[in-house]
Order: structure tokens, then C-alpha cells, then sequence
């Protein structure tokens, strides 16, 4: 009778085990889209203050400072994406030599430019700044020619894991343009007359 019992526990056991594991098997194969996606705030003192932090990366100990002075539509900057950005990111802000900094600044002949840098701002919100960095820096020839630029800035946002209707919100409602504008002015009052440019510091 006690052989009984035990049998009859380890047979529940067993049962809740693999019931357990089938759970397990499932949640593990849940497509990434049915994650919560990220949502950008719907203050706006929430998504500036969420942007301004989140298109800073590196150690904040790090004892060189790296600024870049960039346009999301200028093809050199875009050139210095493709070419260099990724070394400098493995070499010196992962390594912890470097805390990095990007600020706007777009050219008066790319008409492109203040929404792109909007959309980063409001990826930036959701602390999403450098994966939507990387998409427009990597795709520009795709998001220049595009007709409806608002459309595919949010798709783009969507394939990052960005909540679309807080993100297009954002888009519609001009919530960064203080930041947008902010750099602009600082960039000027440095006497910046173009893009890409470097300050590299202590």
C-alpha cells in the first residue's frame, strides 16, 4: 500500500513536470512580437528628459568624452556610420574608455533631416535613441526616396519594439522639437557649420 502511494505521488509529479516543461516550450516559442512593445511617454517633459539620457552611451565614468555633431540625411555622416562608427563603438564605448554623445544638427538644405531626428528623439523616448539611430543611418537611401516618410518612420519604430500609436503621437505632435531646437542653437553658438563633426574631450 505505502509502494502504492509513492507511485501514485511520483506519478503526479512526473505529470506536473512535464506540464511544467510544455509551458515552458511555449512562452520559450512566443514570437518576439508578442512582447510588450516599448511605449514613448505621453508627457513631454517625460520624452525630452527620456531622449536627452537615452542618446548617451558608454561608461559615465569614462575618461574621454566623445561628442558628434550629426544629420541623419548628410551622406557623410551616414559614411561615417558605415565605416568607422561600429570600430569606435567596439573599441573605446563598450570598452569603457569612452562616453559617447550624439547631437543633432540638421543641414537647412536636407528637408529630411528635422523629421529623422524627430523620430530618433521619440525612439530615444522609449529608450530606443541608438536602434533607431542605427535604422536610419543604415536604410537612409530607403527613407529619402519614400513617400510617406511618417509611415515608414513608424514602421521602422514598430520593428524595433516601439509601441506605433505613442510613437506616432510623438511624431504628430512635434514633442521634441525643444531638444531639436536646443541643439540647434548650441550647435550654431559652437560656430558648427557642418556635419559630421567631433569634440573630443576629458
Amino acid at each position: 500500500m505505502q509502494q502504492s502511494t509513492r507511485l501514485d505521488n511520483r506519478s503526479r509529479s512526473l505529470g506536473l513536470a512535464a506540464r511544467y516543461a510544455t509551458a515552458m516550450i511555449v512562452i520559450a516559442a512566443a514570437p518576439a512580437s508578442a512582447q510588450q512593445a516599448a511605449v514613448v511617454p505621453a508627457d513631454q517633459t517625460a520624452v525630452l528628459e527620456a531622449a536627452d539620457a537615452a542618446r548617451s552611451m558608454g561608461a559615465v565614468d569614462a575618461p574621454i568624452r566623445i561628442v558628434e555633431i550629426s544629420d541623419f540625411e548628410c551622406p557623410f555622416c551616414a559614411q561615417f556610420y558605415n565605416e568607422t562608427f561600429r570600430a569606435v563603438d567596439s573599441l573605446y564605448i563598450k570598452s569603457g574608455i569612452a562616453r559617447y554623445l550624439w547631437i543633432s544638427f540638421p543641414n537647412s538644405n536636407h528637408p529630411r533631416a528635422w523629421p529623422a531626428i524627430e523620430a530618433a528623439f521619440c525612439a530615444g523616448g522609449a529608450g530606443k535613441f541608438w536602434e533607431m539611430h542605427d535604422v536610419l543611418f543604415e536604410r537612409q537611401d530607403e527613407w529619402l526616396a519614400e513617400e510617406d516618410l511618417n509611415a515608414l518612420l513608424i514602421q521602422y519604430a514598430a520593428g524595433i519594439g516601439i509601441d506605433e500609436a505613442s510613437f506616432g503621437e510623438c511624431l504628430r505632435n512635434d514633442v521634441t522639437s525643444p531638444l531639436q531646437v536646443s541643439d540647434y542653437d548650441a550647435a550654431l553658438r559652437s560656430g558648427i557649420t557642418s556635419t559630421p563633426f567631433f569634440v573630443v574631450g576629458d
